[in-house]
């Protein structure tokens, strides 16, 4: 049994450390289209859904099926004995503020925002 929890816990923070960001990592994430135009932008991740002359805002909402296996531990080896299904929500919507028709501020609300947030390139 302490071995299954030992398991279960690494597991668990394997996962959750790719889930986090630092506060650099979200600040240079939220400006790196500051300065751009919308066309710019749009080359990356797409035409906005909507446009004005104060923000663009884009959209992305998505479900779909998550099929868990169900586990148990028996004899020292871990058995599956059938699937769960779950249905997934995700979405994201990215708000870029425009001054004289670039960004000039921008952010991000959701949990799948990876298709509007492109890998920022470390230096």
């Amino acid at each position: 049994m302490h071995k299954k929890n030992v398991i279960t816990g690494l597991s668990l923070a394997v996962v959750l450390s790719g889930c986090f960001e630092t506060a650099e990592e979200r600040e240079t994430r939220e400006m790196q289209f500051n300065g751009k135009t919308v066309a710019q932008i749009a080359a990356v991740i797409g035409n906005p859904t909507i446009k004005d002359k104060t923000k663009a805002v884009w959209v992305y909402k998505d479900t779909y099926i998550d099929r868990t296996p169900i586990q148990s531990f028996r004899n020292g080896k871990w058995i599956t004995t059938g699937y769960r299904n779950q249905r997934v929500y995700v979405n994201c919507k990215y708000t870029a503020s425009l001054s004289k028709g670039r960004v000039n501020s921008s952010v991000y609300d959701g949990n799948s925002c990876n298709r509007f947030a492109p890998k920022i390139k470390k230096k």
